[in-house]
């Protein structure tokens, strides 16, 4: 799936688990701009415009919090060390946890299915999102089996 940014490759696995929030990041980048762009020429008070572009930099803080903690992660399944690693790039690569101590967790926490690892002894403690959140309804019930059949399935098949 285009959307997972899947790659199989020379005995490692990963998927980028979050990538739609590009989505939501260029939205938010284009209100920056046009904040930016059109608050300037609006004939306002000053004292609202210095609220837009404070509204507007708080925006800026928040995307590049996105795009750098959520949006590039990648989750790496590496058969050669067994083990499992939480990538930022350019940031810091984390080893998670063993093969052996994976365990998949339905997370229905917020109302919508997501599925998230866990280690067997903390998987409800520290448990890691592999999914987005399929929502109940026929597009997402037809997301959630598109992903079960071309990434769990060959992920766990890959883990064992």
């Amino acid at each position: 799936m285009a959307l997972y940014n899947l790659q199989i490759s020379d005995g490692r696995f990963s998927i980028q688990p979050n990538l739609s929030y590009y989505t939501k990041i260029k939205t938010f980048l284009a209100g920056i701009f046009l904040c930016y762009a059109v608050v300037p020429f609006l004939p306002i008070a000053h004292d609202i415009k210095v609220a837009l572009y404070i509204f507007a930099a708080g925006l800026c803080c928040y995307v590049v919090y996105e795009f750098l903690f959520l949006a590039n992660v990648t989750m790496i399944f590496d058969q050669g060390t067994r083990k499992v690693y939480k990538k930022t790039p350019g940031i810091y690569t984390k080893t998670l946890m063993d093969f052996e101590e994976i365990r998949l967790v339905n997370d229905t926490s917020y109302g919508e299915l997501t599925y998230t690892i866990g280690a067997k002894n903390t998987r409800f403690i520290n448990s890691y999102p592999i999914s987005e959140p399929f929502s109940n309804t026929k597009k997402g019930h037809r997301e959630q089996l598109e992903y079960e059949t071309t990434i769990l399935g060959p992920l766990m098949e890959f883990v064992k």
